[in-house]
């Protein structure tokens, strides 16, 4: 499916959007480092009226999801996080799945 075939999203569900996302930063560099506090995500089953937060969103949703040839979580965090800061982001990983999250 197109972006454009998407639904529009409600205002309220936009304005939810721009407070959450914060789109000065590329998506790549926020997949690697909040990718892993997403349990669900659906944003992008919506387009929004704002085209530049539209395809902030798609290609979020295309590296969560491994859709349309984006880099996975993982080569992004080597890309673009300290070796420290990988490792923070593994223990909370690792709390989440012991149930300590």
């Amino acid at each position: 499916m197109e972006p454009t075939d998407l639904p529009l999203a409600s205002p309220s569900q936009e304005q939810w959007a721009r407070e959450i996302f914060p789109v000065a930063v590329s998506p790549e560099v926020y997949a690697a480092r909040e990718s892993h506090r997403w349990m669900c995500f659906s944003f992008d089953n919506y387009r929004y009226n704002d085209p530049a937060l539209s395809l902030w969103i798609q290609k979020l949703g295309d590296i969560l999801f491994e859709r349309n040839g984006a880099p996975s979580v993982e080569a992004l965090r080597a890309r673009h996080l300290s070796p420290d800061e990988i490792a923070v982001i593994e223990a909370e990983i690792k709390a989440q799945c012991d149930g300590e999250f």
